[in-house]
């Protein structure tokens, strides 16, 4: 391990620890330029049905985080010279496993994978069904489908049945 991975590793223990126990971590991100490294930080709240964390939230935990960091410098010797940035993951955000999907299976999602005919599809759906490794969408009611097709084809429409590895990205998708 090199300087930058092992103090990626304790700022992301010290992340960890900061965490008051309604929040959680959604994502941990390092930038890393010439003397500088952004650390950019994405909050859950697995409380709220949307995951929603409010400003309020992000700014204890980032004084929490940044006296954290602060002490990690002075017990280490490392002088750490970041930058942090602390946000709600979002409305539009990326679902990282099969408990996430179920989680949010009541909001429509923006699936790319690869159907049983090999080709690559985005489309926006809803979760209808988990069962294993396998996700059963169906296509969303949601502005941007209505637009693509007329209510009587939206209906009609044929369910996919993704497997976990064949989605190469899914997030909420927000129908406004």
């Amino acid at each position: 391990m090199n300087i930058a991975e092992i103090t990626e590793q304790k700022v992301t223990e010290c992340a960890k620890a900061a965490l008051p126990p309604e929040l959680a971590l959604h994502k941990i991100a390092f930038f890393h330029t010439k003397g500088n490294t952004r650390i950019v930080i994405d909050l859950d709240k697995e409380s709220d049905p949307h995951g929603s964390v409010n400003i309020r939230d992000c700014e204890t935990y980032a004084r929490a985080l940044r006296d954290a960091l602060d002490e990690m410098e002075k017990a280490s010797g490392i002088n750490l010279n970041y930058s942090l940035e602390v946000a709600s993951a979002g409305a539009e955000r990326e679902l990282k496993s099969l408990a996430e999907v179920k989680r949010f299976s009541a909001l429509p999602v923006n699936v790319t994978f690869v159907a049983e005919t090999g080709k690559t599809l985005s489309e926006i759906l809803k979760t209808e069904q988990i069962e294993g490794e396998y996700v059963t969408f169906n296509v969303a009611d949601c502005k941007a489908n209505r637009k693509k097709y007329t209510p009587k084809k939206l209906k009609s429409l044929p369910t996919h049945r993704v497997a976990w590895h064949d989605i190469k990205k899914i997030r909420l998708h927000l129908d406004v």
